[in-house]
């Protein structure tokens, strides 16, 4: 049986972000605005550009992405102090509540996702997205 790898995963993706975006949604940060916040949680204070490299976002979109979250109260751009070029994005207390209920949702969709799995199966698929990663960048 011939597999369809690339549709297969690309219709998923785009289930997982409406699924996302529906649970997030009235926060006003979706899925894209979610995995800016969970990087600026992990990390801190962070210049855009590595933020977007992080997730893999074009410059444009990163920029926009980031403005939203600041006219929402999510984040505050800043400029860098060591190049005033570059744009320092850091979570505000708002930001911090909305990555606390964001991680709720996506404990959920992990949930919902593995069940039916065990975890053998569970490891091939997480090897197969890491190695397709790894292998496409």
């Amino acid at each position: 049986m011939a597999h369809r790898l690339v549709f297969d995963l690309m219709t998923a993706e785009r289930s997982v972000r409406r699924w996302i975006d529906a649970r997030c949604g009235d926060s006003g940060i979706g899925a894209a605005g979610a995995g800016v916040l969970f990087h600026l949680a992990a990390h801190g204070d962070v210049l855009l550009g590595d933020v977007g490299a992080a997730l893999g976002a074009s410059p444009s979109g990163m920029s926009g992405l980031a403005s939203r979250l600041e006219k929402g109260g999510f984040v505050v751009k800043t400029p860098d102090p060591r190049d005033a070029r570059a744009v320092r994005l850091t979570l505000t207390e708002r930001g911090r509540r909305a990555v606390a209920a964001a991680r709720e949702v996506v404990t959920e969709l992990n949930a919902e996702l593995a069940g039916g799995f065990t975890d053998a199966e569970l490891d091939v698929v997480a090897r197969w997205l890491g190695r397709t990663t790894q292998r496409l960048t």
